[in-house]
């Protein structure tokens, strides 16, 4: 979650006009107060083409999730995301910031890669036996 006050220096020093950035950390506070766990999500990958809404996978994302949040848009097209859970906040930082880059690939045994002829399933030792056999 980012630190409310890292988010009113970052409005303050995007928008010029020293009213409107006022109004907008005030508007960051107020919603800081209802939602405990907040991130402004200005460069994450979540906006849809026209940078005015979330993506509707984003939307189904956060509907799947089970848990309270609500976003929030500046008119200048910055966003907020807010939850209520912690957890939720993590999971929902983890697969849309960007920064999970690093992170593992679970296993699977389907590997559609372009450069095969089909998309046929990878054979692993575990899926062969201990024997080694061929299917």
């Amino acid at each position: 979650m980012t630190d409310l006050e890292e988010m009113k220096k970052a409005i303050a020093d995007a928008i010029r006009d020293r009213e409107l950035a006022s109004s907008a950390c005030y508007e960051v506070e107020a919603y800081a107060r209802r939602w405990p766990f907040v991130f402004m999500i200005h460069d994450w990958d979540v906006w849809d083409e026209s940078k005015k809404a979330l993506r509707l996978q984003v939307i189904r994302w956060l509907e799947g999730q089970c848990a309270p949040y609500d976003f929030y848009q500046f008119h200048s097209g910055w966003g907020l995301v807010g939850f209520k859970s912690q957890e939720a906040a993590n999971c929902f930082k983890l697969r849309w910031s960007g920064q999970a880059g690093g992170m593992p690939i679970p296993y699977t045994v389907w590997n559609p890669h372009p450069l095969k002829s089909s998309f046929e399933p990878i054979y692993t030792s575990e899926a062969r036996g201990a024997s080694g056999g061929s299917f």
